[in-house]
């Protein structure tokens, strides 16, 4: 390790520690977010804890402009980004769901990309960045137009490490690599081909030798909320779990943010200063450290996904997830009260704001919109079992035209 990157070791440390310890940054108090104390009270999850408004846009249904199974939806400026399946990925209009076009295509010639999941939009350049083949990523415009082939400067680990990028500005990219047997885990900003900065992470110091197929006894993607994790059980009777895509990485008023899987702390990125620590999650006696990750603990939270704006955090964590009792929660964050509230996953958020579908949003614009997505069958056979009901908000009336083979209403909460 050189002297630079000692240096920057040392102090990132040193912020780590005074996180978990509660005294001051430069920045004041780190904000706590009391996890465990909600997880072990939990508390029905309403849509007038989290937004201000709701308004559902009807897609376009034509048979050019088909949305596959499995969609999912998030707000790109002006559009809604749907992907559907493995390779679909269609931009409709925000305000009027029109069909505007499709972008791209999986596949091996050079504007292939490989799969529509994994990627991100970069509001700033309205381009959308896609996984391609061998650790490449493939970028479109909005406009639909093949942009460039982008090769991370620094190569992804072998398996089990990973590697996760994510926009920082119009200008740069942000790289999370977690730790191998010869490097600590660290993130890195590159300009094109250009590294910018690395910087090493104050866990992950030690990380894993590549794993051979005959050291594995089974693989299997878990559903999070997010993108899935992956969980793999050795015939040495460990397991270890990895979150899949980008998860670590979310957005915020412009700003980058990041956390570590088994670090509770929170990380403000930026592109002309040291990272520095912003909230601590307090996951109470449901913690799970690093030293511990392949011990089956009992009820240990395992964050996954985060969603925050102006005013709230919402986020995904999962437990007991080397077992068949593995359970997904939704997690709020209000940031005006300091109140957080904890349900299962499942349930969803209860629309008490309009009387409708209980909604499960799945991604959060730059602005800070939340978008979910509703089926249209669920739609209409919510009609169905409520045909009775007269004192509709005229928003959630305007549904009633949706068919059972249309593509699906997404909904945009802020």
């Amino acid at each position: 390790m050189n002297k630079s990157y000692l240096y920057q070791a040392t102090l990132v440390a040193c912020l780590f520690l005074g996180a978990c310890s509660g005294d001051k940054t430069e920045s004041g108090q780190l904000e706590v977010i009391p996890l465990g104390a909600a997880f072990d009270q939990q508390a029905e999850l309403k849509t007038s804890d989290c937004f201000k408004k709701i308004r559902y846009v009807p897609l376009e249904t034509t048979d050019s402009a088909l949305v596959g199974p499995g969609a999912w939806a998030t707000v790109l400026n002006d559009w809604i980004v749907v992907t559907s399946g493995r390779k679909l990925c269609q931009l409709f209009d925000k305000q009027t769901g029109r069909f505007i076009r499709n972008i791209g295509h999986v596949g091996e010639d050079p504007e292939g990309y490989s799969t529509v999941h994994g990627g991100w939009q970069n509001p700033g350049t309205n381009k959308l960045f896609f996984p391609g083949w061998n650790g490449k990523m493939v970028a479109y415009g909005a406009d639909g137009s093949f942009d460039h082939i982008w090769t991370p400067p620094i190569a992804a680990p072998a398996f089990p490490a990973v590697a996760s990028f994510d926009y920082l500005d119009a200008d740069l990219i942000a790289g999370y690599y977690s730790a191998t047997d010869s490097l600590p885990a660290r993130l890195a900003l590159f300009r094109g081909d250009e590294i910018v900065r690395e910087q090493w992470l104050p866990i992950d110091s030690q990380g894993e030798k590549a794993v051979a197929p005959d050291e594995i006894a089974s693989i299997s993607v878990q559903r999070d909320g997010g993108d899935g994790v992956l969980i793999i059980k050795y015939k040495d009777n460990r397991s270890s779990i990895t979150s899949l895509g980008n998860a670590c990485f979310w957005h915020n008023d412009g700003e980058l943010y990041f956390r570590q899987a088994f670090n509770d702390t929170i990380y403000q990125v930026s592109a002309d200063k040291e990272f520095r620590p912003v909230r601590v999650l307090d996951p109470g006696v449901h913690a799970w450290v690093y030293n511990e990750r392949f011990d089956d603990k009992k009820d240990a939270i395992y964050p996954g996904k985060f969603m925050e704006n102006e005013d709230v955090i919402l986020f995904r964590f999962l437990t007991n997830v080397y077992t068949d009792n593995s359970k997904t929660y939704n997690a709020l964050y209000r940031k005006a009260d300091g109140t957080v509230k904890v349900y299962p996953f499942e349930e969803k958020i209860t629309d008490d704001l309009n009387g409708f579908l209980p909604l499960q949003p799945i991604s959060i614009s730059s602005a800070g919109e939340f978008a979910a997505v509703l089926p249209s069958e669920e739609v209409v056979q919510w009609f169905e079992d409520n045909a009775g009901k007269t004192d509709l908000p005229a928003a959630v009336s305007a549904l009633k035209k949706v068919g059972e083979e249309d593509n699906p209403v997404i909904v945009i909460m802020e």
